[in-house]
């Protein structure tokens, strides 16, 4: 049986980890290419492109890292049409 003292280092392991999380994907918008600047696709590649995130991510070809930040950049884009 967990004591409470396991419990609350595996509840801030859990805090941390999402705070580390969410360090990353600030600093991933904050050097990204502007969305400005991207270059406008229909929404049919757009969704291709989504398509094939999905499927290298599955396959593990893609760190959800990674995965996170171009879905986000895909679903901004969709944002704009």
């Amino acid at each position: 049986m967990a004591t409470s003292v396991q419990k609350r280092q595996r509840e801030q392991q859990k805090l941390e980890k999402a705070q580390a999380k969410a360090a990353r994907k600030v600093a991933r918008q904050t050097t990204a290419e502007p969305l400005e600047n991207a270059t406008h696709r229909s929404e049919a590649e757009l969704i291709e492109d989504l398509q094939a995130l999905h499927r290298a991510f599955e396959a593990g070809d893609v760190s959800p890292e990674d995965f996170e930040e171009h879905r986000d950049r895909l679903q901004a884009q969709f944002a704009l049409l």
